[in-house]
């Protein structure tokens, strides 16, 4: 949720020598062109009021306001927090020029005036680009060292991947190399088989269970009837009556 603050605009201005010399009435007339200008006559003064938004009671919130006197213009403003007041400066001081070629008929203005507004606005827009320039580098050039290091941490992944992979693969093989070795080792010869064979019929009163044997010694019952059959046929074991 967003931070109430009750921290309301700030106001700025400038105002430049002008010598009227039409009525209110045409300068009245100029304005009016602009249909988004509140004018308000005072006295010998005109007042455009121009409010580019409100708050949430409808009051101006963001709003400038132009004095037209007999011998001068002043321009009133405001801006808000979080808000360049270099930048909106020169947004109302373009704006201001743009009226002034709405009231050139009706107003006389020493030049002067106008180079030495222009030059503020040149300055503040130089100091404005500048300080974003600033922290536009700064920003890209912290950007860039970061990129850097995640290409190296990046690369240096790459080549750890590549290691574990190359050992993971010798793992591998070492492993199904000592797979084969112990099952060669598991596995009885049939010289081996039949000993264990005759073992097993001394311990067990001449009766085997090939089932049994089988299981116990790892090897297939097939095969241990192979090996009975051999034993019987060589003459070493015989067949009880």
């Amino acid at each position: 949720m967003a931070e109430k603050t009750n921290e309301g605009p700030r106001v700025g201005g400038f105002s430049i020598e002008a010598i009227r010399r039409g009525s209110q009435s045409d300068l009245f007339s100029s304005l009016s062109i602009l249909s988004f200008l509140e004018l308000v006559a005072e006295k010998e003064v005109v007042v455009a009021i121009n409010v580019e938004s409100r708050d949430i009671q409808k009051n101006p919130y963001l709003f400038s306001i132009a004095y037209f006197h007999p011998a001068k213009i002043e321009v009133l403003y405001s801006y808000v927090p979080g808000m360049s007041p270099k930048k909106r400066r020169l947004d109302i001081i373009k704006y201001f020029f743009n009226i002034l070629t709405l009231v050139q008929s009706a107003y006389s203005v020493d030049s002067k005036q106008i180079y030495q507004l222009l030059d503020s606005a040149l300055n503040d827009m130089n100091e404005y680009v500048t300080g974003d320039y600033d922290k536009l580098y700064s920003f890209y050039d912290n950007l860039k060292n970061e990129v850097k290091l995640l290409q190296k941490k990046v690369s240096d992944l790459a080549e750890s991947n590549m290691q574990l992979a190359r050992e993971n693969y010798d793992l591998k093989l070492l492993n199904d190399e000592y797979k084969l070795r112990l099952k060669q080792l598991e596995t009885y010869s049939d010289e081996v088989l039949k000993v264990k064979i005759q073992e097993w019929l001394n311990e067990h009163n001449g009766e085997i269970n090939v089932s049994d044997f089988a299981r116990v010694h790892g090897v297939s019952e097939n095969r241990v009837e192979l090996m009975l059959n051999k034993l019987v046929t060589d003459g070493f074991i015989s067949l009880k009556q």
